[in-house]
C-alpha cells in the first residue's frame, strides 16, 4: 500500500518512508495499518479500538488518540506527505497531505 511518500507492505508489517524503515511500536502499526486499508475513508472509532486493543482489552479512554498523536509525529517527522483528520465523534481517516 502506498500514500504520499510512505509505504506500507502488509505481508512484512513493515511501513517505508522513501527508502527509510519507520520503526513503529505494535499498536501504532495497528493503527496505520488500519487506516491504509480503508484510506480515503473514515474508519470508526469502535472499529480501530477493537483492531488494535481487541474486545477483552481493557482501556482508557484516550488511549488510542495518544497512539493517533504519535503516530502522526512520526509520520510528520519522516516526511510521509500523508494526514491523519480525526473526524469528531467518528473516526479518523488518513489522506495525502495537501501539496
Amino acid at each position: 500500500m502506498t500514500l504520499g511518500q510512505l509505504r506500507f507492505d502488509h505481508h512484512a508489517r513493515q511501513a517505508h518512508v522513501g527508502e527509510a524503515s519507520l520503526t513503529l511500536p505494535r499498536r501504532e502499526l495497528l493503527v496505520l495499518e488500519t487506516l491504509l486499508e480503508h484510506r480515503g475513508r473514515t474508519v470508526l472509532r469502535e472499529a480501530l479500538q477493537d483492531r488494535v486493543y481487541g474486545h477483552k482489552d481493557d482501556i482508557q479512554s484516550n488511549a488510542l488518540d495518544t497512539h493517533v498523536s504519535r503516530l502522526r509525529s512520526k509520520l510528520d517527522k519522516a516526511g510521509a506527505q500523508v494526514e491523519i483528520h480525526a473526524i469528531r465523534g467518528v473516526g479518523y481517516l488518513i489522506c495525502a497531505a495537501s501539496p
